[in-house]
């Protein structure tokens, strides 16, 4: 067909293909491989639950995948980002992040794991104990934060691409597993909530684009919604309301593609560079020697990846801190799974 314009041509080239799916937790999962029969949907503990235990979420952002996913890896920003107004003094000890505010730079461990990357944020949190936060990167796109208490916390994060500059945000969690601390928002001790740690997100209405779904209101045509008179008065730390909207600010306004040859990688970055590496040599595992990355055909890797965070004994190394606290941690029974059609 040498006379049709090249885009035409693509068109004739292109042929329709049905792929298999699976609708489970108010998602539709495809499956896109070249096997005849798809694998089992990810070993995720979440998706043991009953479909009306499970609570899922979507919001678009307009940059690529792999810089949003990388906000959910570094634990370190939540201490400034997100509480660089709060001091210690002014919460309870037993609030969720009194230890990330009483020392906002941790220590940390990283290790490649079966099902991607795993890192340990851990703070002194008194005599002879240790804060812990524990986070993941699973293959290929997922993530695991410690925004909840590690025993009861199931929930998986899905940064989706959907070209090269725009991701599907999707957040899949057991509603059951909330604990009455995880429901509520920080709060000082005299019961104010602490600004700029809401969860309620406003979406524009859908079109019918291919970008036109999930949007949020606050966006970079408004600067987020930035309250200057908020930040001028400590009240927000960024000015920017709700944790999301915050990382959704701090990843949009890089550009939708980081030039990284500016990037200036701290200790805090650690987890970071791993998850970027693992990723590197999975690829070229796959292009070179047809091995493909985990969790594509052995789905149970993904069945001890946890996040959330705990104070336990100082001196336990980080790994028993964790296989310990999975041991003991609440985890319900798998469910039966439509098959595939």
């Amino acid at each position: 067909m040498p006379n049709v314009p090249p885009h035409q041509d693509f068109k004739h080239k292109v042929s329709a293909k049905a792929y298999r799916t699976i609708e489970r937790a108010g998602l539709v999962w495809v499956y896109m491989g070249a096997r005849a029969e798809p694998p089992p949907l990810p070993g995720f503990e979440v998706l043991d639950v009953p479909d009306d235990e499970i609570g899922a979420t979507f919001i678009q952002r307009n940059c690529n995948y792999l810089q949003a996913l990388e906000g959910d890896i570094d634990t370190s920003h939540f201490g400034f980002l997100h509480a660089g107004h709060v001091e210690p003094d002014e919460l309870d000890e037993v609030d969720p992040i009194y230890h990330t505010v009483a020392i906002r730079a941790p220590e940390y461990h990283i290790a490649d794991t079966a099902w991607g990357t795993t890192y340990a944020g851990y703070r002194a949190a008194g005599p002879g104990r240790t804060s812990w936060r524990f986070g993941n990167f699973l293959f290929p796109f997922w993530s695991q934060v410690p925004n909840g208490e590690f025993g009861r916390h199931l929930q998986v994060r899905g940064w989706v691409p959907l070209d090269d500059e725009h991701t599907m945000y999707c957040v899949v969690w057991w509603k059951r597993g909330l604990s009455a601390m995880n429901e509520r928002d920080p709060a000082f001790k005299d019961g104010t909530p602490v600004g700029g740690m809401g969860r309620r997100n406003d979406f524009l209405p859908n079109t019918t684009d291919w970008l036109g779904r999930w949007r949020l209101a606050a966006n970079a045509g408004n600067d987020w919604r930035l309250d200057r008179a908020a930040q001028h008065d400590n009240a927000i730390y960024s000015g920017i309301d709700t944790i999301h909207l915050q990382d959704q600010a701090v990843t949009e306004s890089m550009g939708a593609i980081l030039d990284h040859s500016f990037e200036h990688l701290a200790p805090s970055d650690q987890m970071i560079t791993r998850t970027r590496r693992r990723l590197l040599l999975a690829a070229r595992a796959l292009r070179d020697n047809r091995v493909p990355p985990p969790g594509a055909e052995n789905v149970e890797v993904f069945r001890d990846a946890r996040g959330g965070y705990f104070v336990g004994d100082a001196g336990k190394g980080w790994q028993d801190a964790y296989a310990g606290q999975l041991a003991g941690a609440l985890r319900p029974a798998p469910t039966a799974l439509p098959a595939a059609t």
